[in-house]
């Protein structure tokens, strides 16, 4: 009876093990940078790094790869929900990442929505930030 329930077990975990191969190509299971998150399309991931001055985006394809910035069309804005107040971000193209400046004085959170246009496709994203301070 042992044998038999020791087997079960065996095989009961195997296909558990089994079952998630494959599946690293999803946003959350990627490696980010030191406070990077990931959010995706099915045309491109974006990957948010936010610091004091304020954000930095780094356009991917899904195999984690980066996409060439001239390939890559980028607007957004941010929104400070408690004081109602919108700013219009203008992102330069930098070495391999899009930065913006963001002003969010007195904010604990504020929202960025970055419309991206790659291959011909324009898509949105919201990323819901904390600022460092």
């Amino acid at each position: 009876m042992k044998r038999i329930l020791l087997l079960t077990a065996l095989i009961f975990s195997f296909g558990i093990v089994n079952a998630h191969e494959g599946h690293d190509k999803t946003p959350g299971l990627q490696s980010t940078r030191p406070g990077g998150t990931i959010k995706g399309t099915d045309h491109i991931y974006l990957e948010l790094v936010s610091d004091k001055d304020g954000v930095k985006l780094y356009p991917m394809d899904h195999d984690k790869k980066p996409i060439p910035l001239s390939d890559v069309k980028m607007e957004g804005k941010m929104t400070i929900p408690r004081k109602n107040k919108t700013q219009v971000l203008k992102f330069t193209a930098q070495d391999d990442h899009f930065a913006a400046k963001v002003d969010a004085t007195g904010a604990h959170r504020y929202d960025l929505e970055a419309s991206v246009t790659h291959g011909g496709k324009s898509e949105k994203l919201k990323f819901s930030v904390e600022p460092q301070q």
